[in-house]
């Protein structure tokens, strides 16, 4: 069934979330919760534990986007059988950015689930197209899923006060999906290409390509047989 392509972004976190359940499944922790909403008590009152996967950034990649064309060809099959092209705007690539922080009964219990996270980020630095959720992605894409260096300690600490929490070690984690155009417009090549050729002494007379320029005589600089 097709899914708006517009819906990559939850599918994305989707795919994050039922890896990391996943692995704490097959590593015996079978009751851990995943939650996708913002890392507050609240979210996490009565599920302990849990693990907070939380997207705070979003952001265009600043790769290529000076230097990329504005346009590409797209093939698109019809009901009959036959292949039209298209012009569409190129896709734009954006970095998603994702706090993932664990709450349990006790800090060594916490420190366990954040162990096996980071050992679930690194042992899976892209995710295959069959391992990921929905129908947006497509079939040769693979989903990168990145650690990244720590964020600054005053950046770390106006994201949990805004919280009204003390400060909480997390995994920073990022990766890069394609949002596309949905808007086509109608691309025809060049199939042929008319030429017309006029007498610059009699504008009067002139003929149609492709055959040669009938006007385009040798210059007779004299010299010849007489």
């Amino acid at each position: 069934m097709s899914t708006p392509q517009h819906h990559i972004i939850k599918e994305t976190s989707d795919s994050i979330s039922r890896l990391l359940q996943d692995e704490f499944k097959r590593n015996g922790y079978k009751r851990v919760h995943i939650i996708d909403s913002a890392p507050k008590p609240e979210a996490v009152e009565g599920k302990l534990p849990a693990v907070s996967v939380y997207l705070y950034q979003i952001s265009i990649d600043p790769e290529g986007t000076d230097y990329t064309p504005e346009s590409e060809i797209v093939e698109v099959v019809q009901d009959d059988g036959t292949v039209k092209e298209f012009m569409r705007q190129v896709r734009m690539h954006v970095r998603l950015d994702y706090l993932i922080s664990a709450w349990a009964q006790t800090p060594e219990d916490e420190q366990l689930l954040l162990g096996l996270l980071i050992r679930t980020v690194l042992e899976n630095p892209s995710l295959p197209r069959d391992r990921l959720r929905g129908a947006t992605f497509e079939e040769d894409f693979d989903l990168p899923f990145i650690m990244q260096t720590r964020l600054d300690e005053g950046t770390l600490a106006r994201f949990w006060g805004s919280l009204n929490q003390p400060v909480r070690p997390a995994v920073q984690a990022w990766t890069q999906i394609p949002i596309i155009p949905e808007k086509l417009s109608e691309f025809k090549r060049v199939q042929t290409r008319q030429l017309e050729y006029k007498n610059i002494h009699d504008p009067r007379i002139s003929e149609q390509g492709p055959s040669p320029n009938p006007f385009a005589r040798r210059l007779d600089l004299g010299g010849g047989k007489r």
